[in-house]
């Protein structure tokens, strides 16, 4: 064991008493301790040194932390300072130990290996994940072969979940030490599907390495990968990386692969499937290809050829020549199916498929019907499914042409929709403007007819309460009996015939909207069937709201029952000159007889002639005020009368705008892009071709 090795193991105590091995170490290191003291120049490291460890042992963490700090030679301090933090860690003094494990300072890579490991084993305990993370990968930089270092880190990995950390230690060691363990630990984190967010090149060297060890597991670790990558957005390009790969990496041709030709043969199919543009896909079809043939073996090889041979019919001068002379030397010596039917039908259902997508299934089906009839596609030959096949292809490529003129019909259609729906909202506009005028005018005369007529008729009614006044009237207290029994005589004529009129009043005008409103729902009517003639079908259903009638009626009477609540009015009780003179008069001169004549005269006189404009004012202005709040609040529940339509016309605006646009789009698409119809198509050509040289189908 190294001197170094003893040192780690808190063993080297053992060196120095080894032909003592029944006498306790304590014993024998003390009376080294004393002998080596009596020379002349002593020295105690090895000692002291040993003596720590011992005391370690013995768990006298102390005793061992001191004997290691006494002044020792240069070859043990460094090891004596990562043990005074072991001592400390012992005793869970876990801040002093971090503090004494970073202070070490030495070039041995085994001492700084051991002291990354400790601090880790400190930072896990801690749960201080960050720094155990960090730590540890300071250790595997450090010396990947020391101590299985690498195997705790992955272990931790795994542990905590710290997936990219595991994937790119296993990379990292796969290439390193190119053990099939670690191949097969990142094989199954791809199973997993925890590298789905690594980009293909991150795989490379991983590859490499494998195709040189393991060919079998390199296909086996490729179809994991392939399958990964196949449902993410880095599947192209991990077409485009393998096949790079494979073009760089010649493989010798006596190996006969097993997986990787099925996988070539489901990705040439997927990406002539019409998923892809031919302008996005040509160039890896190529290499895509040239990888296929020279991993095809000689009983499979009629899929691939055949494929290249079909490609060049529809794309010459893409291929280059030593590929097509290969592939048609294959083609001629493999094993041609006479009465390969199945990818036929099966390249027929794609195509129905496509064209399900396209919504030209129906119009397809019945162009290819008498066919499929007098065929019965199921059990025909591959010649009699060539010819359904060749006729849905020109049936649909000459639809191009009809779907992009139906498109821009639609267009023209959905803009005269919008305009006929903004005529349509202008007259709705134009429509509630002529009711607001003519319910609000009707209002207004019926107001000003009613509040004038109250005003005028109560002013005569103050004015016939003259007849209460008689000669022999208390004089001295008339004022006061006069104006009660004109508050009573208001009072009671609020109550009945006031409000009575002003109910019958209201009744007529709620009967003229009530016709309004319906004379507008019948416009909405109208507006509707105009709309929806062309389509045969309810688009629009525009009505009115009656509900504000109910509305109405109801803020008209609790307007009502505020004007028939009159408080007492003060007619006579004024501080008017004249009044105060008929107060003063009546009090004074009431009880001579000789003067109730001329007081009776002037009380009479006054009751007559006084102009009552102010107070009727007074007592009719709340009701009036009622009355214009409801007046001013009137657009606003006319508009809600028509706001049901709105909301219809805005529902109906919104859809045609969102269809109008999709087929502005679509049209777009077409006119720019008309690969985008026309590629599936070529691909669905390509297809039938080798379907042909397959079936040998001239």
């Amino acid at each position: 064991m190294t001197f170094e090795k003893k040192l780690m193991n808190k063993t080297f105590y053992q060196t120095l008493i080894e032909e003592h091995e029944l006498i306790h170490p304590i014993e024998i290191l003390g009376k080294m301790y004393m002998n080596e003291m009596q020379k002349n120049r002593p020295n105690l490291s090895a000692i002291r040194f040993a003596q720590g460890e011992v005391y370690f042992m013995h768990h006298d963490y102390e005793a061992a932390i001191y004997k290691w700090g006494q002044a020792l030679d240069d070859k043990f301090i460094p090891w004596a300072q990562k043990n005074i933090a072991d001592a400390h860690f012992e005793m869970d003094l876990i801040d002093d130990a971090e503090k004494y494990y970073k202070e070490i300072d030495t070039q041995s890579i085994e001492l700084n290996a051991e002291v990354l490991l400790q601090l880790f084993s400190l930072y896990v305990q801690q749960g201080d994940y960050e720094n155990a993370v960090d730590t540890i990968q300071q250790a595997v930089s450090l010396n990947p072969d020391y101590s299985g270092v690498t195997e705790i880190a992955k272990v931790f990995f795994e542990d905590i979940q710290d997936w990219n950390h595991a994937i790119q230690l296993a990379v990292q060691e796969a290439v390193r030490t190119e053990s099939l363990s670690w191949f097969v630990a990142l094989e199954e984190y791809v199973v997993q599907g925890l590298t789905r967010n690594y980009e293909p090149e991150y795989f490379k060297k991983v590859l490499a390495s494998l195709l040189h060890i393991d060919k079998l597991q390199f296909e086996t670790f490729t179809e994991v990968l392939w399958n990964s990558y196949k449902e993410s957005d880095y599947y192209m390009l991990w077409l485009r990386e393998i096949n790079h790969f494979l073009m760089e990496n010649h493989v010798e041709e006596a190996y006969m692969w097993k997986k990787l030709p099925s996988l070539y043969t489901e990705a040439y199919f997927e990406l002539i499937s019409g998923k892809f543009l031919i302008g996005d896909i040509s160039t890896l079809v190529q290499i895509h290809l040239t990888n296929w043939l020279s991993l095809s073996s000689d009983s499979d090889t009629l899929v691939s050829s055949s494929a290249i041979l079909a490609w060049n019919e529809m794309f010459p001068s893409d291929l280059n020549t030593s590929l097509l002379i290969e592939a048609e030397s294959r083609f001629e010596s493999s094993n041609v199916h006479q009465t390969n039917r199945e990818d036929g039908i099966k390249l027929f259902e794609s195509i129905k498929d496509w064209a399900e997508k396209e919504n030209l299934l129906e119009e397809l089906s019945e162009c290819i019907l008498p066919m499929i009839e007098e065929y019965n596609i199921d059990v025909a030959s591959p010649s009699k499914i060539r010819n359904v096949i060749k006729q849905a292809i020109e049936f649909l490529i000459e639809k191009q042409v009809e779907v992009e003129n139906e498109i821009m019909e639609k267009v023209s259609w959905n803009e005269e929709q919008l305009a006929n729906l903004q005529d349509i909202q202008q007259q709705l506009g134009k429509l509630e403007k002529e009711k607001v005028e003519v319910i609000r005018t009707s209002f207004q005369n019926i107001k000003n007819d009613y509040t004038q007529n109250l005003l005028r008729t109560l002013s005569e009614l103050l004015r016939s309460c003259s007849e209460l006044i008689h000669v022999d009237s208390d004089f001295g207290k008339l004022h006061v009996d006069l104006n009660n029994e004109m508050n009573r005589k208001l009072q009671s004529y609020l109550e009945t015939t006031a409000l009575q009129e002003f109910s019958n009043a209201i009744q007529v005008w709620v009967k003229d909207c009530e016709r309004e409103l319906s004379d507008s729902q019948v416009r909405l009517a109208e507006i509707s069937e105009d709309f929806n003639d062309p389509y045969g079908r309810e688009m629009i259903v525009l009505e009115g709201d009656f509900k504000v009638l109910d509305d109405w009626k109801r803020d008209m009477e609790r307007i009502a029952r505020g004007m028939i609540h009159l408080e007492n009015a003060n007619v006579m009780l004024r501080n008017n000159p004249y009044q105060l003179f008929l107060k003063g008069a009546g009090k004074i001169l009431g009880s001579i007889s000789k003067n109730k004549e001329k007081l009776y005269s002037k009380y009479k006189n006054y009751i007559e002639t006084q102009d009552y404009n102010q107070i009727t004012q007074e007592i009719v202005t709340p009701f009036i005020q009622q009355l214009e709040l409801f007046e001013g609040s009137m657009d606003w529940d006319i508009n809600k009368f028509f706001s049901g339509s709105y909301e219809v016309l805005n529902y109906v605006r919104e859809q045609v705008q969102g269809e109008m646009e999709e087929h502005q789009t679509s049209l777009a698409i077409i006119q720019e892009k008309p690969e985008i119809y026309r590629d599936p198509l070529t691909f669905f050509e390509v297809k039938l071709r080798q379907y042909e040289l397959m079936n040998r189908i001239s």
